[in-house]
């Protein structure tokens, strides 16, 4: 059976590619106290917006990664798995989880950063990246948003959005 269960979970990426041409995979984490709870809702919001949802997880550590199939050529949807986006992320913090699990923060969560972190430890994590890459030629705009309210991020995703609409 575990060798079964474990090629289910290895195919999951692949057979949501057969539902539709992008997907989008998230990363985020509760308490596996919470896990249920979490999966319920990431299935409401899902399904309120009108979208296919794979909840696919790491139920030993709460690492969630909902996978939504969704049409990158279609405006209307890719704004809905945005708003999916920003949903399930509000929900995993909520239930005291946080904004990764493995995957790093990125572009998408940056407008989340303000509710995990105080402004201490922003500029903190700022003046650690800063060591590193004083020039900030690594990952430009990535992982710290600036300003801190992040009103240069155009929205979740957006190198991969870009490239599925063409731009």
């Amino acid at each position: 059976h575990r060798k079964r269960l474990w090629k289910g979970r290895k195919g999951a990426f692949g057979a949501m590619g057969r539902v539709a041409p992008d997907l989008y995979v998230m990363d985020t984490v509760v308490p596996r106290s919470q896990l249920e709870v979490a999966v319920t809702r990431i299935s409401e919001i899902c399904e309120r917006q009108g979208l296919r949802l794979a909840n696919v997880f790491h139920a030993g550590e709460g690492n969630l990664h909902p996978n939504i199939s969704y049409d990158g050529r279609d405006a209307e949807e890719v704004q809905r798995v945005l708003a999916a986006n920003r949903e399930i992320v509000a929900v995993c913090l909520e239930l005291g989880g946080t904004l990764s699990g493995e995957h790093g923060i990125g572009v998408e969560k940056q407008e989340f950063m303000a509710l995990v972190f105080s402004e201490d430890d922003l500029r903190l994590l700022e003046r650690f990246r800063d060591a590193w890459a004083p020039r900030r030629l690594i990952n430009p705009g990535k992982i710290l948003p600036t300003p801190r309210a992040c009103t240069e991020v155009r929205g979740p995703s957006t190198a991969i959005i870009d490239r599925t609409l063409g731009a």
